[in-house]
Formats: structure tokens, C-alpha cells, sequence
């Protein structure tokens, strides 16, 4: 019985250790991961003059407290949508130099709600986003209307960057 017992933790103890999951895509998949990807908006805000505006040491950046992220409900009160600001990062060969905004919240609201969302950045007019899915692949970005496109800086086929879309302000 006690031999049982230790096969099983043993087995249990690799499985926990093999089996650790990464939050950021691309990052490869283990033994026990999803078939599906993650759903998530990744998007960099750059100034007039190509600079990161998401990353706080550069002049007119906005910091994560000078921005918000929000829908309104069916009785029109605001509902915060959780983000984050991803760092710029490097893998191999590819770099990339522009912080993210990135929310899995909104994605999974977009999936299953039709709303308006809105990005708040300082003390500027709220900008209006509308997400278009396609399964878990967030498609399409509008902002007040207009089309943002995915980053085409990096020339390389990296996953992730091809999924980041880029605001120009």
C-alpha cells in the first residue's frame, strides 16, 4: 500500500514540475496545455514621433495610473477592464522595443458581450475600441471607427508580434 502511495506522489511531483503553463503566447506549449490559444489584445501606443509611449521614462508617456480601461454596463456605470503594461522584450533574434497594454478581460468580454469598450489615456478624450473575434483570435481593433493595424516593424514571422496591434497617436 505504502509503495502505491509513493508511485502516486512521484508521479504527481513530475507531472507539477514538467507541467508549468506561461501566460505569454508563443512561449510553447507542455504536455498538459490547451489545444486552444489564449485570447488576449496587445497593443502599443507610439507618439507622433515613434516613440513608446507606454514606457514611463520617455516625455508624454502615460504610466498604468494614467490609464484606463473601461466598458459601460446596461444602466451606463463604468466596469473596469484588468490590463497590464507589458515590457518591450527580446527572444532570439527578434526585438521588440515597445511596452504593451495587454487585457485577456477584454477579450473575453468581447467574445460574449457586443459592447463598446473604452481607452482613457491622461487627461485626453476617451478613445471608443471595438474588438472583432474570430474564436479566440482578436481579428480586428476599430478605435473611433478607424482600423488599427498589427505591428509590421519586426520582418520576421514571430507570433507574438504579429499579434500586437499599433496605435500612432
Amino acid at each position: 500500500m505504502m509503495k502505491k502511495i509513493f508511485i502516486v506522489l512521484a508521479v504527481m511531483l513530475v507531472v507539477g514540475i514538467a507541467c508549468k503553463k506561461t501566460i505569454d503566447p508563443g512561449g510553447g506549449a507542455c504536455a498538459c496545455s490547451p489545444t486552444e490559444e489564449p485570447s488576449y489584445l496587445s497593443l502599443s501606443i507610439k507618439g507622433d514621433n515613434g516613440s513608446d509611449l507606454l514606457n514611463a521614462a520617455n516625455v508624454g508617456a502615460f504610466s498604468k495610473d494614467q490609464i484606463q480601461l473601461y466598458y459601460k454596463d446596461n444602466q451606463g456605470v463604468s466596469q473596469s477592464i484588468e490590463f497590464t503594461i507589458r515590457q518591450s522584450f527580446s527572444r532570439g533574434t527578434t526585438v521588440y522595443a515597445f511596452n504593451q497594454l495587454f487585457s485577456t478581460q477584454i477579450t473575453s468580454l468581447a467574445k460574449n458581450i457586443n459592447h463598446t469598450f473604452y481607452l482613457k489615456l491622461g487627461d485626453r478624450q476617451p478613445l471608443a475600441l471595438n474588438l472583432k473575434m474570430n474564436g479566440n483570435k482578436t481579428e480586428q481593433l476599430l478605435i473611433d471607427q478607424v482600423a488599427v493595424p498589427l505591428e509590421t516593424m519586426v520582418p520576421n514571422d514571430d507570433f507574438y508580434i504579429k499579434s500586437i496591434f499599433s496605435l500612432k497617436l
